[in-house]
């Protein structure tokens, strides 16, 4: 299974929280905190070797990031971020939360998941949560340029749910 862009991802969560009659929208910070926790699901299922998104989560201050999206999105500071950010990136998911092909439809389940689970949490839940000292990013953290490896995020999954 192919991994998605860390875009991609995000343009999916951002869809989620458009759509989401309760939901208010998602700023920089709580997107790369869910990405994480969608990444950490989906390596929780699929195993190390299969993330949910290519290339790999650094271990800055507030928690797990991934450089460009952070530069695709810092701009808008702590605002929410809006679709239009993404309007040049290849949606997975469909506006009904289907997949927009049969091959993202694992990866559009663990996003759905990671949106009901952490959607709606203020981002100091968020930092709380991925700075959990059981948790790969406080494994891994030396500096806010260090790559946090998936058999730490594997092992962070079976620690929270077994």
């Amino acid at each position: 299974m192919e991994p998605i862009t860390c875009l991609q991802g995000a343009q999916a969560l951002v869809q989620l929280a458009e759509d989401d009659p309760d939901g208010e929208g998602l700023t920089n910070l709580q997107i790369q905190k869910i990405l994480y926790f969608a990444n950490m699901l989906h390596i929780g299922k699929y195993g190390p070797d299969n993330p949910l998104i290519r290339g790999k989560f650094l271990t800055w201050v507030y928690g797990p990031a991934v450089r460009e999206l952070y530069e695709r999105t810092s701009r808008h500071e702590n605002g929410f971020i809006q679709a239009e950010v993404f309007d040049d990136i290849l949606p997975i998911m469909k506006r009904n939360k289907e997949p927009t092909e049969e091959k993202y439809m694992p990866h559009v389940e663990v996003l759905n998941e990671a949106y009901e689970r952490w959607g709606k949490q203020p981002p100091y839940k968020l930092i709380g949560i991925s700075h959990w000292k059981k948790g790969a990013w406080r494994k891994s953290v030396r500096d806010d340029e260090e790559e946090i490896d998936n058999k730490l995020i594997k092992e962070e999954y079976h620690a929270r749910y077994g």
